[in-house]
């Protein structure tokens, strides 16, 4: 149902949709929903029309910056002046521009939302090997739309290159290290000594790997804190320093194919993710 608000914004198409009065009520609205679903979609289309000219993606990028002046912009995309103003006058007329007073322009509040949620088409366009071959599904919805701010973050394709990368993390772990633990590998095994010299620990682990991580667990002299689920998304480790993660790959298994890095926004990401599997997660003691 849409809100009073947004059916206000379509009045003017309530007398093309009253022309079928002789019809049911029912008839008549289900109509009127679907031009307004029509419109809507007409609009999204236009929207990705004018973002997809590097040309004036390119702009709208600069400017998302700071603002500047249509000299400034050719300058800066080596381009003429005429066709800077042409692809600014279109950004204009789509709402994603305005100018200043002092003549220069900027992106107004509406490009700049449109622009940090292309982050994240940016992100996943950039990594589409590593999402062909890897179940995004396991993520929670609300962290697809967060992707954007993994903008900063270092891929690791190699298997030998991601351990050196977790072992630099263990290693490094002060005052937290949290870990979504799929199987309890050689990666594993390298948290022990910080575990055991006080850091602050908590694992989530899969269900299926309780009996080898009461095994493991024989031969340490403290253990972290321990939940468990019924399918553990992949590898995460965060620290408060370092953060690196990989979801499993579409065969099911876990993958050494991972994403590492130390920029805040990372880190907030991957700090929610484990905080996310953390609560869904259900006690487990030795």
């Amino acid at each position: 149902m849409f809100e009073k608000s947004r059916c206000a914004h379509y009045l003017y198409l309530l007398p093309v949709c009253f022309t079928a009065y002789r019809y049911e009520h029912s008839y008549i609205r289900m109509n009127f929903l679907t031009l307004v679903y029509r419109l809507e979609k007409e609009d999204v289309e236009k929207l990705l029309f004018e973002l997809a000219s590097q040309s004036r993606l390119s702009i709208l990028n600069e400017l998302h910056g700071g603002n500047l002046k249509t000299k400034e912009i050719a300058q800066k995309l080596d381009l003429t002046e005429t066709e800077t103003f042409r692809q600014l006058q279109r950004l204009n007329e789509a709402k994603l521009v305005e100018k200043t007073q002092e003549g220069s322009y900027k992106t107004t509040t509406y490009a700049n939302l449109v622009l940090d949620n292309l982050a994240s088409m940016d992100f996943i366009s950039t990594h589409r090997d590593y999402f062909l071959r890897h179940d995004a599904s396991l993520l929670p919805r609300e962290f697809h739309t967060r992707l954007g701010e993994l903008s900063n973050c270092d891929f690791i394709p190699l298997t030998l290159r991601t351990i050196n990368k977790a072992t630099k993390i263990y290693s490094g772990a002060e005052k937290q290290l949290d870990c979504v633990i799929m199987g309890t590998d050689a990666i594993v095994e390298i948290s022990k000594k910080r575990i055991e010299e006080g850091v602050p620990a908590r694992w989530v682990i899969h269900d299926h790997d309780i009996p080898e991580a009461k095994e493991l667990f024989k031969s340490w002299r403290r253990i972290p804190e321990t939940r468990t689920v019924p399918k553990a998304l992949g590898h995460i480790i965060v620290t408060d320093k370092e953060a690196l993660f990989t979801i499993r790959g579409n065969d099911g298994k876990l993958s050494y194919e991972s994403f590492s890095g130390n920029d805040q926004s990372f880190m907030k990401w991957t700090n929610d993710l484990f905080a996310h599997e953390w609560q869904r997660a259900k006690p487990w003691h030795l």
